[in-house]
């Protein structure tokens, strides 16, 4: 599913620079604050991963596998807002 627009972040509702869930997952792990470090937690703890793993993850290999899989994240939770959001507009 295509987005109509930017991705936001699901926590503060900030625009990344580009828009995109990259972008979105390289603010997530700059803020790193309380509130991002749930959600991000909640979001990836059924792969038995947090936050902290992620982000050493991303600081000590090469690649940016722990952005990509951020952002798959943040991809289709957008997704799912917005599909929500339009069926909500239905009613």
């Amino acid at each position: 599913m295509a987005l109509s627009g930017p991705i936001i972040c699901p926590v503060c509702g900030k625009k990344a620079k580009t828009g995109s869930a990259i972008d979105c997952a390289r603010h997530m792990f700059g803020t790193g604050d309380q509130p991002h470090r749930k959600w991000v937690d909640a979001q990836v703890a059924g792969q038995g991963l947090s936050f902290i793993d992620l982000l050493i993850e991303q600081a000590t290999t090469p690649g940016n596998r722990s952005y990509v899989l951020l952002g798959e994240i943040i991809q289709k939770d957008a997704e799912k807002r917005e599909a929500q959001k339009k069926e909500s507009e239905k009613k």
